[in-house]
């Protein structure tokens, strides 16, 4: 019987079944599968009582296809849920069909029902877990908030006394420097006005006597006597009247912080907090456990090699014996060369038409430079190769020019120095010129034998970078953001610091390098660290290309290499990494990085006739890195 708003009488019931049908029903009853051996009975045999309307009460979910009819049956080829009308599609004729109470009694106690509870309950239980997990990460997040907005804030109090402190520093010894000029000035002011008045009494005086010859006479010799007393305190005053001058000088260091888009500090990410439900964290320890193990495996595969690639045998003992041997006569002939075509040995300018950019570089051992009379670990802000097998550098931190010896990798030779040095270059004859910055002075050494100080000359500013060409020396001043072209005696024959229209070229100029792109056309590199460009000049000081990339931070040394000078290697302080500069296409390349522990590079020099690379480096007060010189072989 149908359910809906008209009511079927029935024409047949099936005694297996238990139901009632109507003339549509018992037809496919009968033509059904599973249904058609049983014996329907006709409207004379079948009973009496109805019970169909009560049958139907026990289905209550209708059929999402045949909205009129009660879903009654199960599928269990389809695992489908049926109606009558279902029952009667092609699409089920062949299948195994069950009558819903049926099926029904067996899935209560069926493993995917108890599955599907438990998976029920499993899931509530994950949902939970994780919605704690993320309460307590949010928690975590306004925690961590909350303690780096504090610790900004208690920096930038700090950073706001260190302020107020100097300021006030500063202004007191500007008003103590002003009082004490001050009271010289009155001081010699009154006196002045005591001579003044002692003019005009002798003058007065005089002009009394005038009519008395005698007593002129007495009064005008008095009157010489006193004048000659005047004059000489007159003079006295002349000498004491000079008082010192003082002009405030913007710190460089704090025109950097100013310049700096990571002022005040910066956020580095950590560990990420994980809200992964019980399952999702077995499957990450897992792949974690695989990580690591795969970390240890490569990590035992470098150490093997470094110790083979650190091992030495006699026949590459012999083969670097001869090398040796056949090296310094062609070293002293390119060094003749290089001097008779320009007059000094330029930093690492030797010709070469190999492409570093393809080169590989194997760690060599490290050069110490620690010395027993060191009071600090070292700061090797610069170094410059000289004949042989030797290295020049500066140590900044402790105010002296070291000599290595890199056949033996020992330190042979040091110099201290009057102050704090940052760059040096080398002259004819066997000297070299040094900056110190806060004394403003260039300082000349002897390089032959020991190290010897020599003359010395004053420029007017903090100067950093240096190089020498054609008897002149050129030279970068951080305070004042300019190059500067000089004579060996100081004399200031150009400088460099704006654009055509007034825009300041550099902010802080530090490293230069003169080298040559041909034979005849000398060129200038200096790096700026605050712009974190490269920049290009002629030698008469002319703005020739700039050069940028994202992957070079706080450009600091570098030294030309390369067929005709067209390569720089750069030193990217700020981005942990040694890169190559195409001159001719501007195109920059990483040659070493983190994984060869680089770290705030410093300054790097290439011998391309021994095919080696030497970097220095100073990183967050690493002595590891301060102290040492990183040797690379390049093939």
């Amino acid at each position: 019987m149908r359910g809906g708003r008209q009511k079927i009488l029935p024409d047949a019931f099936c005694p297996i079944c238990k139901e009632f049908l109507c003339s549509t029903c018992a037809r496919v009853h009968r033509n059904q599968k599973i249904t058609k051996s049983h014996a329907l009975q006709d409207k004379n045999s079948m009973p009496s009582s109805f019970r169909g309307e009560s049958e139907n009460k026990k289905f209550t979910e209708t059929c999402q296809r045949h909205a009129q009819e009660f879903i009654k049956y199960y599928c269990l080829n389809h695992e489908a849920l049926l109606c009558t009308d279902c029952l009667a599609e092609k699409a089920h004729r062949s299948c195994n069909i069950e009558r819903i109470s049926q099926v029904a009694k067996r899935y209560k106690e069926s493993a995917e029902y108890n599955s599907l509870k438990t998976g029920l309950v499993q899931t509530g239980t994950d949902i939970g877990k994780l919605s704690h997990d993320i309460q307590a990460i949010m928690k975590s997040v306004d925690e961590e908030s909350l303690t780096n907005i504090n610790k900004l804030r208690k920096f930038r109090t700090e950073i706001n006394q260190y302020l107020n402190k100097r300021e006030n520093e500063l202004l007191t010894e500007i008003v103590q420097k002003k009082r004490t000029s001050t009271t010289l000035l009155n001081e010699l002011k009154s006196k002045c006005t005591n001579m003044n008045s002692s003019i005009e009494k002798l003058k007065s005086e005089l002009q009394a006597q005038d009519d008395n010859s005698n007593k002129l006479l007495i009064v005008g010799n008095r009157s010489i006597k006193e004048l000659a007393g005047l004059q000489a305190a007159l003079e006295e005053v002349s000498k004491k009247i000079e008082v010192p001058r003082y002009t405030l000088y913007r710190d460089p260091a704090t025109e950097q912080l100013i310049a700096s888009d990571k002022a005040i500090g910066r956020l580095e990410e950590g560990e990420s907090t994980s809200a992964l439900g019980p399952h999702q964290r077995q499957l990450q320890r897992k792949q974690d456990q695989r990580q690591q193990g795969t970390i240890q495996q490569h990590q035992k595969h470098i150490k093997a090699l470094s110790q083979k690639g650190g091992s030495t045998s006699a026949v590459g003992q012999q083969e670097r014996q001869q090398q040796n041997e056949q090296e310094p006569p062609q070293l002293e002939t390119m060094q003749q060369q290089h001097k008779y075509m320009q007059g000094v040995p330029q930093r690492v300018h030797f010709s070469s038409r190999a492409d570093l950019s393809k080169a590989k570089f194997s760690r060599q051992p490290d050069i110490s430079l620690k010395m027993s009379g060191d009071r600090r670990d070292c700061c090797l802000s610069s170094v410059t190769l000289l004949t042989g097998d030797r290295l020049i550098l500066i140590d900044n931190a402790n105010y002296s020019l070291k000599l290595v010896d890199t056949k033996n990798n020992k330190l042979v030779s040091k110099v201290k120095l009057p102050g704090e040095p940052l760059d040096l270059c080398l002259l004819p004859g066997d000297m070299a010129a040094v900056t110190l910055p806060l004394m403003k002075k260039i300082q000349f050494v002897s390089t032959q034998g020991n190290f010897t100080l020599q003359e010395d000359i004053q420029v007017d500013g903090a100067c950093r970078g240096i190089d020498f060409f054609d008897d002149n020396l050129i030279v970068s001043f951080t305070d004042q953001g300019k190059v500067v072209l000089m004579d060996m005696k100081g004399k200031v024959k150009k400088s460099l610091d704006n654009d055509s229209v007034g825009k300041p070229l550099f902010l802080v100029p530090e490293y230069l390098t003169v080298t040559r792109e041909s034979q005849t056309t000398p060129v200038i590199y200096v790096t700026d660290r605050a712009t974190h460009t490269i920049t290009k000049l002629s030698i008469s000081l002319e703005v020739l290309q700039s050069y940028q990339d994202p992957l070079l931070i706080y450009p600091h040394g570098h030294a030309a290499w390369g067929g005709g000078g067209n390569q720089l290697l750069v030193c990217g302080r700020g981005s942990k990494n040694i890169m190559l500069l195409d001159t001719l296409t501007g195109k920059i390349t990483q040659l070493l990085g983190k994984e060869e522990f680089i770290r705030g590079p410093d300054n790097v020099a290439y011998c391309p006739l021994r095919k080696m690379m030497f970097v220095t480096c100073g990183f967050n007060s690493i002595p590891e890195l301060q102290n040492f010189v990183k040797v690379f072989k390049v093939a």
